[in-house]
Protein backbone atom coordinates (compact mmCIF):
# COMPACT_ATOMS: atom_id res chain seq x y z
CA UNK A 1 0.00 0.00 0.00
CA UNK A 2 2.83 2.38 0.83
CA UNK A 3 4.53 1.70 -2.71
CA UNK A 4 1.53 2.57 -4.23
CA UNK A 5 0.91 5.97 -2.01
CA UNK A 6 4.31 6.74 -3.06
CA UNK A 7 4.25 5.83 -6.66
CA UNK A 8 1.02 8.05 -6.97
CA UNK A 9 2.27 11.23 -4.97
CA UNK A 10 5.30 11.26 -7.34
CA UNK A 11 2.89 11.10 -10.56
CA UNK A 12 1.20 13.95 -9.22
CA UNK A 13 4.74 16.10 -9.05
CA UNK A 14 5.66 14.83 -12.07
CA UNK A 15 2.25 16.14 -13.84
CA UNK A 16 2.32 19.49 -11.73
CA UNK A 17 5.93 19.81 -13.01
CA UNK A 18 4.60 18.74 -16.82
CA UNK A 19 1.68 21.44 -16.24
CA UNK A 20 4.32 24.07 -14.96
CA UNK A 21 7.74 24.55 -17.26
CA UNK A 22 10.58 25.20 -15.67
CA UNK A 23 11.13 28.18 -18.06
CA UNK A 24 7.25 29.30 -18.13
CA UNK A 25 7.27 33.09 -17.96
CA UNK A 26 5.81 35.45 -15.10
CA UNK A 27 2.28 36.70 -15.48
CA UNK A 28 2.68 40.16 -17.08
CA UNK A 29 2.73 42.74 -14.08
CA UNK A 30 2.58 46.01 -15.82
CA UNK A 31 1.16 48.21 -17.57
CA UNK A 32 3.28 48.79 -20.58
CA UNK A 33 2.45 48.10 -24.13
CA UNK A 34 3.67 48.97 -27.42
CA UNK A 35 7.20 50.59 -26.44
CA UNK A 36 6.67 51.39 -23.07
CA UNK A 37 8.68 50.03 -20.68
CA UNK A 38 9.80 48.97 -17.35
CA UNK A 39 12.21 47.21 -15.45
CA UNK A 40 9.88 43.93 -15.32
CA UNK A 41 9.40 44.34 -19.21
CA UNK A 42 13.17 45.31 -20.62
CA UNK A 43 14.09 41.51 -21.12
CA UNK A 44 13.87 41.01 -24.94
CA UNK A 45 12.10 37.68 -24.50
CA UNK A 46 9.52 39.14 -21.95
CA UNK A 47 8.50 41.62 -24.57
CA UNK A 48 8.56 39.30 -27.16
CA UNK A 49 6.42 36.69 -25.34
CA UNK A 50 3.91 39.84 -23.97
CA UNK A 51 4.06 41.17 -27.91
CA UNK A 52 5.43 44.65 -26.79
CA UNK A 53 7.73 46.59 -29.19
CA UNK A 54 11.32 46.78 -28.98
CA UNK A 55 11.53 50.07 -26.75
CA UNK A 56 12.82 53.48 -28.27
CA UNK A 57 16.50 54.21 -27.52
CA UNK A 58 16.92 56.92 -24.73
CA UNK A 59 19.17 59.30 -26.24
CA UNK A 60 22.85 59.13 -24.95
CA UNK A 61 22.86 62.41 -23.56
CA UNK A 62 20.03 61.90 -21.47
CA UNK A 63 21.51 58.05 -20.02
CA UNK A 64 23.95 60.46 -18.01
CA UNK A 65 23.53 61.21 -14.41
CA UNK A 66 23.91 63.58 -12.81
CA UNK A 67 22.46 66.00 -15.25
CA UNK A 68 22.03 69.26 -12.96
CA UNK A 69 24.26 71.22 -15.21
CA UNK A 70 24.16 71.94 -18.67
CA UNK A 71 26.82 70.98 -21.30
CA UNK A 72 26.97 70.09 -25.05
CA UNK A 73 27.07 66.03 -25.09
CA UNK A 74 26.68 63.92 -28.17
CA UNK A 75 25.61 66.53 -30.63
CA UNK A 76 22.63 68.10 -28.29
CA UNK A 77 23.22 71.15 -26.33
CA UNK A 78 21.62 70.85 -22.84
CA UNK A 79 20.28 73.43 -21.12
CA UNK A 80 18.72 74.52 -17.82
CA UNK A 81 15.60 76.20 -16.70
CA UNK A 82 16.39 78.94 -14.13
CA UNK A 83 13.67 79.01 -11.42
CA UNK A 84 14.43 82.51 -9.98
CA UNK A 85 14.24 83.84 -12.94
CA UNK A 86 11.53 81.34 -14.52
CA UNK A 87 13.80 81.56 -17.86
CA UNK A 88 16.14 79.55 -19.39
CA UNK A 89 18.94 81.88 -19.84
CA UNK A 90 20.83 80.49 -22.69
CA UNK A 91 17.80 79.82 -24.78
CA UNK A 92 16.13 82.96 -24.20
CA UNK A 93 13.30 81.30 -26.98
CA UNK A 94 12.39 78.72 -24.59
CA UNK A 95 8.65 80.29 -23.14
CA UNK A 96 5.83 78.55 -21.51
CA UNK A 97 7.09 76.90 -18.11
CA UNK A 98 6.53 78.31 -14.57
CA UNK A 99 7.90 76.11 -11.22
CA UNK A 100 6.26 77.77 -8.16
CA UNK A 101 8.18 76.10 -5.18
CA UNK A 102 6.68 75.47 -2.04
CA UNK A 103 3.29 75.57 -3.54
CA UNK A 104 2.01 73.62 -0.69
CA UNK A 105 3.55 73.03 3.01
CA UNK A 106 5.02 69.64 4.69
CA UNK A 107 1.95 68.97 6.75
CA UNK A 108 -0.30 70.07 3.10
CA UNK A 109 1.74 67.21 1.28
CA UNK A 110 0.90 64.63 4.09
CA UNK A 111 -3.13 65.43 3.92
CA UNK A 112 -2.63 64.89 0.14
CA UNK A 113 -0.87 61.39 0.64
CA UNK A 114 -2.98 60.59 2.86
CA UNK A 115 -6.44 61.35 0.67
CA UNK A 116 -4.36 60.35 -2.11
CA UNK A 117 -3.52 56.73 -0.63
CA UNK A 118 -7.71 56.66 0.26
CA UNK A 119 -8.41 55.57 -3.41
CA UNK A 120 -7.12 52.67 -5.24
CA UNK A 121 -4.56 52.73 -7.80
CA UNK A 122 -4.16 50.82 -11.33
CA UNK A 123 -1.27 49.85 -13.24
CA UNK A 124 0.36 52.34 -15.44
CA UNK A 125 2.50 52.69 -18.35
CA UNK A 126 6.22 52.73 -17.92
CA UNK A 127 6.54 51.23 -14.62
CA UNK A 128 4.25 53.98 -13.11
CA UNK A 129 0.52 53.57 -10.97
CA UNK A 130 -2.41 55.73 -11.57
CA UNK A 131 -5.45 57.18 -10.85
CA UNK A 132 -7.60 58.73 -13.09
CA UNK A 133 -10.58 61.23 -12.32
CA UNK A 134 -12.06 62.47 -15.56
CA UNK A 135 -14.03 61.13 -18.76
CA UNK A 136 -12.39 58.85 -20.70
CA UNK A 137 -11.43 59.70 -23.95
CA UNK A 138 -10.54 57.66 -27.05
CA UNK A 139 -7.82 59.92 -28.37
CA UNK A 140 -7.65 57.67 -31.67
CA UNK A 141 -11.39 57.75 -32.97
CA UNK A 142 -11.31 61.19 -30.87
CA UNK A 143 -14.52 60.22 -28.57
CA UNK A 144 -15.40 61.69 -25.27
CA UNK A 145 -16.88 59.03 -23.06
CA UNK A 146 -18.25 60.73 -19.30
CA UNK A 147 -20.71 58.21 -18.48
CA UNK A 148 -19.13 57.30 -15.29
CA UNK A 149 -17.40 60.42 -14.73
CA UNK A 150 -18.64 60.83 -11.03
CA UNK A 151 -16.59 64.13 -10.53
CA UNK A 152 -13.14 65.32 -9.29
CA UNK A 153 -11.55 64.91 -5.78
CA UNK A 154 -11.55 67.84 -3.61
CA UNK A 155 -8.34 69.08 -3.38
CA UNK A 156 -8.27 70.02 -7.17
CA UNK A 157 -10.58 72.72 -6.38
CA UNK A 158 -8.43 73.74 -3.53
CA UNK A 159 -5.16 73.69 -5.79
CA UNK A 160 -6.65 75.60 -8.36
CA UNK A 161 -7.76 78.24 -5.88
CA UNK A 162 -4.21 78.64 -4.79
CA UNK A 163 -3.45 79.14 -7.94
CA UNK A 164 -5.40 81.99 -8.84
CA UNK A 165 -4.90 83.24 -5.30
CA UNK A 166 -0.96 83.21 -5.71
CA UNK A 167 -1.76 84.74 -9.17
CA UNK A 168 -3.75 88.16 -7.83
CA UNK A 169 -1.05 88.47 -5.11
CA UNK A 170 1.94 88.75 -7.30
CA UNK A 171 3.18 90.16 -10.71
CA UNK A 172 5.60 90.00 -13.02
CA UNK A 173 4.04 86.41 -14.48
CA UNK A 174 5.20 85.63 -18.19
CA UNK A 175 3.69 86.80 -20.84
CA UNK A 176 0.47 84.26 -22.07
CA UNK A 177 -0.11 82.73 -19.01
CA UNK A 178 -2.75 85.30 -17.76
CA UNK A 179 -4.67 83.93 -21.25
CA UNK A 180 -4.49 80.01 -20.42
CA UNK A 181 -5.11 80.75 -16.54
CA UNK A 182 -8.48 82.81 -17.81
CA UNK A 183 -9.65 80.09 -20.02
CA UNK A 184 -8.97 77.39 -17.35
CA UNK A 185 -11.17 74.98 -15.36
CA UNK A 186 -10.28 71.94 -13.94
CA UNK A 187 -12.02 69.10 -15.43
CA UNK A 188 -9.50 66.13 -15.21
CA UNK A 189 -7.28 64.81 -12.44
CA UNK A 190 -4.47 62.32 -13.13
CA UNK A 191 -2.17 60.73 -10.19
CA UNK A 192 0.93 59.38 -11.42
CA UNK A 193 3.00 57.20 -8.61
CA UNK A 194 6.83 56.95 -9.87
CA UNK A 195 8.94 53.76 -8.21
CA UNK A 196 13.09 53.86 -8.63
CA UNK A 197 13.36 50.51 -8.47
CA UNK A 198 10.61 49.85 -11.17
CA UNK A 199 12.32 52.16 -14.09
CA UNK A 200 9.35 54.43 -13.65
CA UNK A 201 9.37 56.94 -16.26
CA UNK A 202 7.06 59.18 -18.21
CA UNK A 203 7.93 58.99 -21.82
CA UNK A 204 8.60 62.59 -23.96
CA UNK A 205 5.50 63.13 -25.42
CA UNK A 206 3.09 66.66 -25.96
CA UNK A 207 -0.21 66.02 -24.13
CA UNK A 208 -3.24 65.44 -26.60
CA UNK A 209 -4.56 68.89 -28.06
CA UNK A 210 -8.23 67.52 -29.31
CA UNK A 211 -9.22 66.25 -25.92
CA UNK A 212 -6.71 69.01 -23.35
CA UNK A 213 -7.06 72.81 -23.41
CA UNK A 214 -3.82 74.75 -23.11
CA UNK A 215 -2.49 75.32 -19.28
CA UNK A 216 -1.50 71.88 -17.42
CA UNK A 217 -0.42 71.97 -14.04
CA UNK A 218 1.58 68.91 -12.20
CA UNK A 219 2.00 68.72 -8.17
CA UNK A 220 5.82 67.54 -7.13
CA UNK A 221 5.07 65.18 -3.99
CA UNK A 222 7.38 62.79 -1.88
CA UNK A 223 10.34 63.63 -4.10
CA UNK A 224 12.51 66.08 -5.78
CA UNK A 225 12.34 65.02 -10.05
CA UNK A 226 13.35 66.67 -13.35
CA UNK A 227 11.64 67.41 -16.43
CA UNK A 228 13.40 67.12 -19.82
CA UNK A 229 12.07 69.11 -22.54
CA UNK A 230 12.70 68.29 -26.53
CA UNK A 231 12.83 69.85 -29.33
CA UNK A 232 11.05 66.84 -30.98
CA UNK A 233 10.22 63.55 -30.88
CA UNK A 234 12.69 61.16 -29.96
CA UNK A 235 10.24 58.54 -31.84
CA UNK A 236 11.68 60.78 -35.14
CA UNK A 237 15.01 59.39 -34.39
CA UNK A 238 17.75 59.61 -31.95
CA UNK A 239 21.07 59.80 -34.14
CA UNK A 240 19.98 63.90 -35.22
CA UNK A 241 21.16 66.53 -32.75
CA UNK A 242 18.02 67.75 -30.35
CA UNK A 243 17.76 71.08 -28.59
CA UNK A 244 17.05 69.76 -24.80
CA UNK A 245 16.07 72.01 -21.61
CA UNK A 246 16.29 70.41 -18.42
CA UNK A 247 13.76 71.77 -15.34
CA UNK A 248 14.68 71.03 -12.11
CA UNK A 249 10.91 69.70 -10.05
CA UNK A 250 11.57 70.04 -6.42
CA UNK A 251 9.33 68.35 -3.90
CA UNK A 252 6.28 70.55 -3.50
CA UNK A 253 6.45 72.73 -6.36
CA UNK A 254 3.69 72.88 -8.96
CA UNK A 255 4.75 73.21 -12.40
CA UNK A 256 2.75 75.00 -14.95
CA UNK A 257 3.15 74.28 -18.53
CA UNK A 258 1.32 76.82 -21.36
CA UNK A 259 2.16 78.30 -24.59
CA UNK A 260 5.40 77.13 -26.04
CA UNK A 261 6.08 74.64 -23.47
CA UNK A 262 2.70 72.81 -24.06
CA UNK A 263 2.95 72.39 -27.71
CA UNK A 264 5.73 73.12 -29.32
CA UNK A 265 8.15 70.96 -27.02
CA UNK A 266 7.91 67.44 -26.43
CA UNK A 267 8.23 67.05 -22.15
CA UNK A 268 8.80 63.92 -20.20
CA UNK A 269 10.79 62.43 -17.29
CA UNK A 270 13.64 59.89 -17.83
CA UNK A 271 13.35 57.01 -15.27
CA UNK A 272 17.45 58.17 -14.01
CA UNK A 273 15.61 61.00 -12.70
CA UNK A 274 13.25 59.27 -10.12
CA UNK A 275 14.51 58.99 -6.72
CA UNK A 276 12.36 56.73 -4.88
CA UNK A 277 9.21 57.30 -4.59
CA UNK A 278 7.32 60.15 -5.98
CA UNK A 279 3.70 61.21 -6.38
CA UNK A 280 2.38 63.80 -8.90
CA UNK A 281 -1.21 65.46 -9.46
CA UNK A 282 -1.42 66.89 -12.31
CA UNK A 283 -4.71 69.21 -13.33
CA UNK A 284 -5.99 69.59 -16.97
CA UNK A 285 -8.69 71.60 -18.73
CA UNK A 286 -11.02 70.04 -21.31
CA UNK A 287 -10.10 71.33 -24.78
CA UNK A 288 -12.51 74.73 -25.70
CA UNK A 289 -13.82 72.77 -28.64
CA UNK A 290 -15.04 70.32 -26.84
CA UNK A 291 -16.95 72.10 -24.32
CA UNK A 292 -19.69 72.82 -26.77
CA UNK A 293 -20.51 68.90 -27.53
CA UNK A 294 -23.26 67.14 -25.35
CA UNK A 295 -20.34 65.28 -23.30
CA UNK A 296 -18.03 68.47 -22.89
CA UNK A 297 -20.91 70.22 -21.27
CA UNK A 298 -21.81 66.79 -19.00
CA UNK A 299 -18.14 66.94 -18.02
CA UNK A 300 -18.41 71.20 -17.33
CA UNK A 301 -21.14 70.25 -15.07
CA UNK A 302 -19.96 67.41 -13.19
CA UNK A 303 -16.73 69.69 -12.58
CA UNK A 304 -18.88 72.07 -11.20
CA UNK A 305 -20.83 70.72 -8.98
CA UNK A 306 -17.79 68.55 -7.27
CA UNK A 307 -15.80 72.05 -7.30
CA UNK A 308 -15.83 75.06 -6.08
CA UNK A 309 -18.08 77.89 -6.45
CA UNK A 310 -16.85 79.98 -9.50
CA UNK A 311 -17.85 83.47 -10.55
Amino acid sequence: MASKTKGAASAAREGAAAAEPANELPAKTCGCTGVRWCTDCRAPERRAAWKLRPPIPTPAFLQERPMGAGRAACGSRVHVFDPGTQRVPDLPGFRGLVVLPDFVTRAETDDLLAEIEAAPFAPAQSGKQKQHFGAKANFRKRRLNAAHFAGLPGYAAALEARLRARWAATTGWPAGLAEALAGYVTTDVFVLRYHARRGSNLDVHVDDTWAYGELILDLSLESDAWMTFLDRDPQDGIDGPFTCVRAALPARSLALLFGPARYAWHHGIASGDIQGRRTSITLRTLAHALRASPEGRVVLEVSERSSWPRP
